[in-house]
């Protein structure tokens, strides 16, 4: 029996050794900003969005150039060699050289094509613009998530870690009592059971955590170390919310960067509608150009005479489609397929922005209930745990009764804080569903959830007295 025992303490042991290893050179805990802050600056996924937006918002000065005057210089000189022969005379060498150069502004007068790319492109801007509003909340609920599954898993070994302390500690009392005949080998084999799984458990929740935690350094662009942050005083609260669901599905229908995104891409889609109808239209342009040119002569003429022509030139030209061979009705009809589908979308997206509304709002109610179940089954484990170590005091419990009361204390304080995240997330996908989510209530959840302490430092341990026995 002494052999298991202390392959239960070296594996307990290592298990402690991990944990130490996975927080070894870390300098200080770091907060929900510091890792948002970091996540602005270095997740690949933002910054595509934000490079998104910067091509999109050229759209606007393309389009506008469609409207604004084009100025074009061009310029060329020549020299021609060669041999010409006059009314039957010999052949004679002749040397002819030329220039010129010409500007030319045109300024488009009717272009319909062109003013409707132009409020095109101002749709487009806002779609892009609100696109990135989505970008930024999502990255708001990235860092929130994947800092709260590091916290609760973090927590959660933390929990694994006291359980399996505790329980090494009814290991060694149920070897004592079974040596001087007061226990049984019954208690020694089920506490060891006990202890086995629990480490178990540990290590699989050290594995957890460097998963969640890897999965926030894939945002940050760097390692992450220990996290400053505990739900002891329900970070929850800083979201509480006199609004009726009715209340949050209309400022959602109202303010939801989804649905406005898609209202912006439908107007786009009109407009290409209303451009390609206007591919039927004349456009009419005001050209203006000057320019000079010069000729010493040409191999053509018996005499060299040279000229220098200076012109200036002013008129409208205007082009009228006839046939496109039916390439713009075609456009004209892809247009209206594409307008529709935008509308559908459109119509999809306000569905789906009022489901993720009900179902965080839903989430909120029933998570509320389960926090204060949780909490109610947190201290009711508890105490229950002081009872069965006093009737295992005198002689109404037995060990695995106080084995079994302390793993679902600890499991109890595991439901609880993962209850208290997921509150949290509920909350916040509420406020981004609604178009209501900013950087500010990462603020103030950093500042409600910072705190020095860690776990309760209630945790039930066996009492001196029992450690005699």
């Amino acid at each position: 029996m002494s052999d298991k025992y202390l392959k239960l303490c070296c594996l307990g042991r290592s298990v402690l050794a991990v944990c130490l290893f996975v927080n070894a050179g870390i300098a200080s805990a770091q907060g929900l900003m510091d890792i948002y802050e970091k996540a602005r600056t270095q997740d690949a996924q933002f910054q595509a969005s934000r490079n998104a937006l910067q091509a999109a918002l050229e759209k606007l000065p393309q389009a506008r150039a469609g409207l604004l005057p084009t100025v074009s210089l061009s310029a060329n000189k020549n020299r021609q060699f060669g041999t010409a022969s006059f009314s039957g005379a010999d052949a004679v060498d002749r040397d002819a050289q030329s220039w010129s150069w010409s500007v030319q502004l045109t300024q488009p007068l009717i272009r319909w094509a062109n003013w409707v790319g132009y409020q095109q492109a101002n749709a487009a801007t806002r779609q892009a613009m609100a696109q990135f509003s989505v970008a930024e909340q999502d990255l708001v609920l990235r860092v929130a998530q994947a800092y709260m599954d590091v916290l609760v898993a973090t927590q959660g070994r933390e929990v694994m870690l006291s359980q399996s302390a505790a329980l090494e500690e009814q290991l060694t009392l149920a070897q004592r009592t079974y040596s001087v005949g007061t226990g049984t080998i019954t208690d020694v084999h089920e506490a060891t059971a006990k202890l086995a799984q629990s480490q178990a458990q540990a290590v699989a929740a050290t594995q957890d955590l460097e998963f969640k935690r890897a999965e926030l350094e894939r945002m940050v662009g760097e390692s992450v170390g220990l996290l400053d942050g505990t739900f002891q005083r329900k970070p929850y609260l800083i979201f509480q919310s006199s609004m009726s669901l009715a209340d949050w599905l209309a400022l959602a229908d109202t303010k939801s960067m989804q649905i406005q995104m898609q209202q912006a891409a439908l107007e786009v889609a009109n407009k290409e509608v209303a451009k390609s109808d206007a591919a039927h239209l004349p456009t009419l342009d005001m050209v203006l150009s000057k320019g000079t040119n010069y000729s010493s002569g040409s191999l053509s003429s018996p005499a060299d005479i040279a000229t220098h022509v200076n012109s200036n030139q002013v008129g409208l030209q205007m082009t009228i489609p006839l046939y496109a061979g039916g390439a713009t009705q075609s456009r004209v009809r892809e247009a209206l397929a594409l307008a529709a589908k935008a509308q559908d979308e459109l119509t999809l997206a306000r569905r789906t922005v009022a489901n993720q509304v009900r179902q965080a709002h839903s989430g909120i109610l029933s998570g509320q209930a389960q926090i204060a179940a949780l909490q109610t089954a947190v201290e009711a484990a508890r105490n229950a745990v002081e009872s069965n170590k006093i009737g295992l005091r005198i002689g109404t419990r037995i060990t695995p009764d106080v084995l079994s009361a302390e793993q679902q204390l600890y499991a109890s304080m595991r439901d609880l804080s993962k209850a208290h995240a997921e509150m949290v997330m509920h909350h916040l996908k509420l406020k981004a569903a609604s178009g209501t989510l900013t950087q500010a209530d990462l603020m103030d959840l950093d500042r409600l959830i910072a705190s020095d302490q860690k776990l309760p430092a209630t945790l039930p341990t066996n009492s001196d007295e029992e450690r005699k026995q």
